[in-house]
Formats: structure tokens, sequence, C-alpha cells
């Protein structure tokens, strides 16, 4: 599948959604913007420009809000180092979703893009999303692809509806027409169990559907954008992701906890991903058990017991330490003899998250 996108239209271009504060991961997101937190030996934006790459689209841009100037700074060499040229759009404001696709437009809009998050984890397969949205396309001149996913708990999701769901025997090819949208509904009135996860092709006609800032400063895509086209009847569809596809919004610290685990049950199929926990200085008297995601340069001391967590770079665990369950963020120094389960701890911030 390798450059397949790519070579179907040369002119595809991509938007990474970088603009999220990230505040269910405080303090860690109090100093470090969402797109740049670590996993599998990379920062998660990363690992989606690379996946954008593989699937033939280096041309790409990104909005930026919290921290935006770190963001700049980590990948100002991207385009040596990956031959992927990133441009940047830093909002002064907060605006939605949609509100920052507005920004973007201009570059967008030469052609059909893929939108797609910059703090979520996926191996999704881009080019047979943009296969299905190019046949829509042409037979229903369709201006938007979702991909969905199932979910266990419809509560945490925005809920899409196609025309198959409510007809099974429906064979036409506009079975997969999207004809309504549920947010976040209770498993007693959820219409389905499919979830929108934020990964879209849009063609250029879609962004005349977005008002300017004065008449609407904020404006979200699934809230307001969508229904908005159902509303005007235009054709936009969801398609179902292929089996085992990994997604992963790393917006919590139980979350983010459990990918760690998925990389090491080998659920989640990215080239970019590496865990190299051979290169760390462990002393023998030291434990480190179940899943852990610690960077090389992390110091461990005598008696320390690590178990599931996420640490960062420059930290210094002293004599005696013992961690279960916990993200500790970079330059952190952990005193002797310390005992925490379940908490993210950050440099420059008093604050603790259980």
């Amino acid at each position: 599948m390798w450059n397949k996108v790519g070579v179907m239209n040369k002119n595809l271009r991509a938007m990474v959604l970088a603009a999220g504060i990230g505040s269910r991961l405080a303090p860690l997101s109090d100093n470090l913007p969402k797109p740049l937190i670590r996993i599998g030996g990379k920062v998660i934006m990363e690992h989606i420009l690379l996946l954008l790459k593989k699937h033939g689209i280096s041309n790409v841009i990104s909005n930026t809000y919290h921290l935006a100037e770190q963001i700049h700074d980590h990948f100002k060499n991207i385009k040596e180092t990956d031959s992927i040229n990133l441009e940047f759009v830093h909002e002064e404001k907060l605006s939605g979703v949609a509100g920052g696709i507005r920004e973007c437009q201009d570059f967008l809009k030469q052609g059909t893009a893929c939108i797609i998050m910059g703090d979520a984890l996926t191996d999704i397969d881009l080019s047979a999303l943009y296969a299905e949205h190019k046949k829509a396309v042409e037979e229903n001149n369709c201006l938007a692809t979702i991909a969905m996913m199932q979910v266990e708990d419809t509560s945490q999701f925005g809920v899409v509806v196609t025309k198959s769901m409510l007809d099974t025997q429906d064979k036409s090819n506009s079975r997969n027409q999207i004809i309504q949208f549920q947010e976040k509904p209770a498993a007693a009135d959820a219409l389905s169990n499919w979830a929108n996860t934020g990964v879209y092709f849009f063609e250029p006609e879609i962004y005349d559907y977005i008002p300017s800032k004065e008449e609407a400063a904020k404006y979200d895509v699934a809230g307001d954008l969508f229904p908005k086209l159902l509303e005007e009847k235009k054709y936009i569809q969801a398609i179902p992701v292929k089996a085992n596809t990994y997604w992963a919004d790393l917006g919590t610290k139980d979350q983010y906890l459990q990918s760690v685990q998925d990389i090491f049950e080998n659920k989640i199929k990215l080239d970019s991903i590496n865990i190299d926990t051979e290169a760390l200085s462990i002393p023998s008297s030291s434990i480190i058990k179940g899943y852990c995601d610690i960077a090389n340069n992390v110091e461990i001391g005598e008696n320390v017991q690590i178990e599931n967590c996420v640490i960062y770079p420059n930290t210094k665990i002293a004599n005696g330490v013992s961690l279960k369950n916990c993200i500790i963020g970079e330059n952190m120094q952990i005193a002797e003899n310390t005992s925490q389960c379940g908490i993210i701890m950050a440099k420059s911030s008093d604050k603790c998250l259980k």
C-alpha cells in the first residue's frame, strides 16, 4: 500500500489537528503540548506524520495553540530528516475544530485533504479510506468521508448512523450515507455503536459551509459542520475501519498507559514504534516489570521497583523508589524511598493527578 494515495492523487494534502490543550493529562500537559507526549520512542504527532507519509501524503499543515513554539521547534527539521513538508498556523484563540480548519483552508482547498488528530495513536489504512472516499465522490458527489470504529461505550464518543444500519438489506452505492449523528449517547439511547474517529477526507467544496470568523468565532466539525451538511442534504459518508485497526485518543492517564500495554502486546501496526528497553542501565537490585515506556537517559537507582509506567527523559529515580501505573515527566527527580501509584508527576508544577 506504500505511496498508493500519492500515486492516485499528487495534490492530496493533510491537516494534523494540534491545537488541543490536553487538560486531562495535567500536570504533564501544563508544560508539554499534547501532540508532543511520548509513546513508543517518539512523540505522538510524529507517529501521525510518518503514517501520512507512508500513505503518500507529505504536504501537511497543522494548527497550533497551546505551547505552540514547542511543537514548531520539535519539527523544525522534519523536511530534512523525513522529507515531510510541514507548515504551521498558530491560532491566537481556540476556534473549534472546524474553526482551525478554516484557518488552513487556503492550503487544503487545492484538492482532496485528509484531516487527522495529532494526539491520537492509530495505524488506520488511509489508502483504503481514500479509495472509498474517491469512489463516493464520483458516484454521489460526496463532500466528506468519516472513518468510523465500533466501540463498547457510546457515551464517550460521537456516534454515526448510516442508511445501511437502519436497513441491513440496502446494497445500493449510497448505503454508507450518514443520516444522523448522536453526541455521546447512553447505551440505551444509542442508534449504533459506531464512533466517529476524527479521521476524515474532505473535498474542497466543504469549506464553503464553514462560516467566517465574524459569523461564528468558534465552529466544530462534528457538532456544527456535519449537521449543517445533513440539513443542506449534502452527501457525506462513514466507512468502517478495517478489522484490527488501532485507534486511541491518549487524553487520559489510563488510556495512555493502556496504549503502552497495547504496544507490547503488538496491537499497533506502526513501523515508527520502537521501545528499546535493552538500552536502559538498570542495577541488578532494581526491577522493571509490566509494560513500561522509559526513555534511555533515565537514571535508575538501587532497589527501585517500576511497574506499568511511562518515564520521560532526563529523570533521576533515587534508591528505594516504588512506582506503579505512573507517568513521570521530563527532568524530574524522584526522592529516595518515594512510593507512588496511579499519578502523573511533572516538572515545574506542584500538582499531581491521581
